[in-house]
């Protein structure tokens, strides 16, 4: 039996062994903003094929999301709370919210926020109890972490937990920034090198292996 994927729109697809797989957590460990601009590819793409989409969000990045979406086939749902403080008592009403849903993607941006203002276990906690969820529907999850905003041993955590880690790096060499994406753990393919990561006004491009 053939497992529906979710796919990139992009040459990360390849690195991938053909995108992801239906009921997967993947973890994008970010630089800033650069790994939000892998997972909107996953997001379009899933909207074109006409899956439900489930985005958490900053109320203040609404508008922009409604702009990269588009008018892809699927239906798409956001969730922003109002306040960017968010509480641990918030957060559990947030996850009620999800679980009433029937989202096949939910998309998850506001990692990095919640690990700056709560101690990353209860953080944790959460996110697994909200996986654990999404799979049991056999639904995929896509969080980002900011690898400025989190240490070692909680990216750790999230890895462990994680069925896919696609990792992005950045290097500054004089004036030049040169940035770099790899798949660092992945259930149906062997991990990877790292691969260029090039910004162009279409989104992204993966490059030649960097060695």
């Amino acid at each position: 039996m053939r497992v529906a994927m979710f796919s990139s729109g992009t040459a990360l697809d390849r690195l991938l062994g053909g995108g992801v797989e239906e009921g997967r957590t993947v973890l994008v460990e970010t630089v800033g903003g650069l790994g939000e601009e892998v997972v909107l590819g996953f997001i379009v793409n899933a909207l074109r094929n006409g899956r439900k989409v489930l985005i958490l969000l900053g109320k203040r990045r609404m508008r922009d999301m409604i702009r990269f979406v588009g008018d892809g086939s699927g239906s798409y749902e956001m969730i922003a709370p109002e306040n960017g403080d968010i509480s641990l008592e918030e957060l559990y009403t947030i996850g009620d919210s999800i679980r009433r849903r029937n989202a096949e993607l939910v998309v998850f941006f506001l990692l990095s926020s919640l690990l700056v203002l709560h101690k990353p276990d209860k953080v944790f906690a959460f996110c697994t109890d909200l996986c654990n969820h999404i799979r049991s529907r056999n639904s995929t999850a896509i969080f980002t972490l900011d690898k400025a905003l989190s240490d070692m041993k909680t990216r750790a955590m999230f890895e462990e937990s994680s069925d896919v880690v696609i990792e992005i790096e950045e290097i500054i060499e004089g004036f030049n920034i040169r940035r770099g994406i790899r798949v660092k753990k992945n259930p149906i393919a062997p991990p990877t090198d790292y691969y260029e990561l090039k910004l162009t006004n279409g989104g992204i491009e993966i490059g030649e292996r960097i060695l």
